[in-house]
């Protein structure tokens, strides 16, 4: 039986909670403000932020400076793609929202190719062309 990689396992994770965040997002903005709901979130990341850092016993505020800085590039983008989800989710349907922010990974894609010298193959190349494909059939 073959084993399932770890990155796989972690990857179905991640891509369940983005689920339920897109879920949570949308009922979040029912019933409160984008602004509002953003606050919320962002308390809820220093809530996870913090357990998570009780819970490790080998965390540095050390490391390599090239490291540090795109890891705040990570934490600002994050923060600011959230504030953006919020206002589309207010103005739009959760589906197309959803939808439409799900194409983010081709942008990763292309940009790896460009500056990391990562190599797209053939079929990556088709997924990415079906991906935009399925994006605009379930987007109207």
């Amino acid at each position: 039986m073959a084993k399932v990689p770890d990155w796989l396992i972690y990857a179905l994770i991640c891509s369940l909670l983005y689920g339920l965040w897109g879920f949570f997002g949308n009922l979040a903005t029912k019933y409160i403000d984008y602004q509002t709901a953003f606050v919320y979130e962002a308390i809820g990341a220093i809530l996870m932020t913090l357990f998570i850092l009780v819970q490790t016993n080998s965390f540095s505020f050390e490391g390599d400076v090239r490291g540090i800085l795109f890891a705040v590039l990570v934490g600002v983008c994050g923060t600011v793609a959230s504030l953006v989800f919020f206002i589309a989710l207010g103005k739009g349907e959760v589906a197309n929202v959803v939808s439409v922010t799900s194409i983010y990974p081709l942008i990763t894609i292309v940009l790896s190719a460009l500056f990391l010298k990562e190599a797209i193959t053939l079929p990556q190349m088709l997924a990415v062309l079906l991906a935009i494909i399925a994006v605009i059939l379930s987007a109207y």
